[in-house]
Order: C-alpha cells, then structure tokens, then sequence
C-alpha cells in the first residue's frame, strides 16, 4: 500500500528556506535541479521570489506539521507586503494617497 505524501519545507537540507529541498523530496527529484529551475525563475518569472517567501510562510516545516506560520514569518510578510505601499510614496508622494484617499 503507498503511503500519503505530505509536502513539507525540508528543514534539514535547506539552503535558504527549505522549499525547494521539500519540493524535490515531495516529487523524488533531484534537489540540485530543483533549486536551479527556482534560481531560473527568479530571473525569468515575476513574482516568482514572492511566491517562494509566500511558502516559506505557508509551508509548514518537516517538524513542524501544525503550521508553518510563526511570530517572525507573519512580522516578514507584512513587511513585505508594505514595501510597495513605501516605494510608491517615496516615488509620487502626496499624489498616491489622493488616489487613495476615497478608499478610506
């Protein structure tokens, strides 16, 4: 009887955030092949590098199964989701929040 694979980040042999070792432990690929299409997508894909942090976020740790979110992922990721926010105030100003203001 096959058993039910879970994916998980592999915590053991990661080099960053263990989503890509986890995925090629999920798919029985090679991890060196893995991590090179995710180094290929992030050149040539956008958005690519936030869907790894995403899950690296999500994701739950090989030791962890009851989730993957902790106090320092979720601090990251409203950090990361505020920086465009930043960026385009720093750039235009005053005028991106009057776009905004009838939001609010």
């Amino acid at each position: 009887m096959e058993t039910k694979k879970t994916f998980y980040r592999d915590t053991d042999n990661k080099m960053l955030g263990g989503v890509a070792s986890g995925l090629a432990e999920y798919m029985d690929w090679d991890v060196t092949v893995v991590r090179l299409v995710f180094l290929f997508c992030l050149f040539a894909v956008q958005g690519s590098a936030l869907a790894y942090i995403l899950a690296w976020i999500i994701v739950p740790g090989k030791y962890n199964p009851n989730g993957g979110f902790s106090f320092g992922k979720i601090l990251l990721l409203i950090i990361i989701c505020s920086l465009p926010i930043l960026l385009l105030t720093i750039m235009f100003g005053a005028m991106f929040f009057a776009v905004l203001q009838p939001f609010f």
